[in-house]
């Protein structure tokens, strides 16, 4: 009778406590994976995961956009999935998983849908050009290979900036309580006097052109001649776009711009002439705009600060005052003497010979050019390039200009740098292409060919 009952409850046990399955026992995480499969955090957390997987791919292993086609889409599928599970949920009123879950859900689908457009695009455009399908490099000419970004040639000298330098000084006074008044007149006296100087705006120009920060340009339609500063801080000049420069770490503590308008238009052709305008971003930062006509020129500097102000304007001030005012001088004793208030890193060398210096950009096809001439006299420089083999033009409207620097002796060269896009041909379809410097006078003569150098180069994928 006791074992009757001993076995009835062996058995009652056994019904209440069933054995566990093969995949519970040792695979307990893969089972409780499989029972909240279809919970809204959990279709979340896998549409996450899918997409921090996809952005390091394409950050670390750069696949070809076919592949990062496809992965938006899977991207873009898997979201709308998981978007009908939302609205079941919403329809079960789960509202706070189903409400949560669209939201996400609606972001990583456009995401997925964006890259895949985007991709598709430039499968489609690059696929348009076969323009380098058939080219071959031509034998029996020697063609230069560009060098890397990295492989900067004697202009561009290795050595940190001093801390005397024009950019350490006004970086440093951003922080600085001395700035300006509201009544402060922004001209810079020695740029006055050397602009009505006779020929002052001449030396001026060739000065700027000499100098390894300043760049100058023609923008007929905004500004006319222009000039700009770079920051040249850890040995090579930084331009940016619009040339605007920010601070190092890029958190926006600080914005600046400083040019001079050499044909006595500013960048800005809605300020107001010969006032600084103040005023209080949403942000809690200070912006300041100063333009001001300094003779036959006119001074343009931007300041966006958190420190109110305009430090940093009000240290360019001093600063362009020191410099143009040892220009004054120079050129008022013996107007060659311009030569004399360059940095000593400059960009002009002594017995040297025409060149051009060709490096890659960040993508194949992108380019910059380091241009080594002196024509003479003043004038613009321009680039045209062509194919070697069959001379077809390339690029032909994007070709970019600078200004000249120019001197009486031939055999000192000023340095020019351009940056430009091939867009005839594909990532890795190399070709022969013979790159050519031109020289259109300012004295209206006749355009002229200074010289030419071959270079083995490929096209931009599109």
């Amino acid at each position: 009778m006791e074992a009757n009952e001993n076995g009835l409850q062996d058995l009652q046990q056994n019904e209440e406590t069933p054995k566990k399955g093969f995949f519970q026992k040792n695979f307990p995480w893969f089972v409780w994976c499989v029972r909240h499969i279809f919970d809204w955090w959990m279709r979340l957390l896998i549409l996450v995961f899918l997409l921090i997987t996809l952005t390091l791919i394409i950050k670390f292993i750069d696949p070809e956009f076919e592949y990062v086609f496809l992965m938006g889409l899977v991207l873009f599928f898997v979201s709308v999935g998981n978007g009908i599970f939302c609205i079941v949920d919403l329809c079960k009123r789960r509202i706070v998983g189903g409400i949560i879950g669209l939201v996400v859900t609606s972001y990583l689908a456009l995401s997925g849908l964006g890259l895949a457009f985007f991709t598709f695009c430039m499968l489609a455009m690059a696929a348009e050009d076969h323009f380098a399908d058939d080219l071959k490099l031509p034998e029996g000419i020697e063609l230069t290979e560009p060098l890397e970004p990295g492989e900067y040639s004697v202009g561009h000298p290795s050595k940190k900036v001093s801390e005397d330098s024009f950019q350490y000084q006004v970086i440093t006074a951003a922080n600085s309580e001395k700035g300006l008044k509201k009544d402060d007149d922004c001209r810079v006296p020695a740029l006055e006097k050397i602009s009505t100087m006779p020929d002052g705006c001449e030396y001026l120009i060739r000065y700027l052109n000499a100098s390894p920060e300043w760049d100058v340009y023609e923008d007929e339609d905004r500004c006319g001649l222009y000039a700009v500063r770079h920051f040249q801080l850890d040995g090579s000049i930084h331009k940016s776009m619009n040339h605007y420069y920010l601070d190092d770490e890029y958190n926006w503590n600080w914005q600046y711009r400083l040019g001079i308008g050499l044909d006595g238009r500013s960048w800005y052709p809605a300020a107001k002439m010969n006032e600084t305008e103040f005023s209080v971003l949403k942000s809690g930062k200070q912006k300041t705009l100063s333009v001001y006509s300094n003779g036959k020129v006119v001074l343009d500097i931007f300041e966006e600060n958190k420190t109110p102000g305009s430090p940093m304007t009000a240290m360019t001030l001093r600063l362009l005052e020191k410099e143009f005012h040892a220009l004054h001088l120079l050129i008022s004793e013996d107007p060659e003497q311009w030569v004399k208030a360059v940095p000593a890193d400059t960009n002009i060398h002594k017995d040297a010979q025409p060149d051009i210096i060709l490096y890659n950009g960040f993508q194949g096809g992108i380019y910059d050019a380091d241009i080594w001439c002196n024509p003479g006299e003043p004038g613009l420089l321009y680039l045209k390039a062509f194919e070697i083999t069959q001379g077809t033009p390339l690029s032909e409207d994007r070709m970019p200009n600078a200004k000249a620097g120019y001197s009486g002796d031939p055999n000192e060269m000023f340095l020019r740098e351009m940056g430009f896009t091939i867009y005839e041909g594909n990532w890795g379809q190399y070709y022969g292409a013979r790159f050519e410097v031109w020289f259109k006078p300012d004295s209206d003569q006749l355009d002229r060919k200074l010289f030419e150098k071959n270079f083995k180069i490929e096209g931009w994928q599109r």
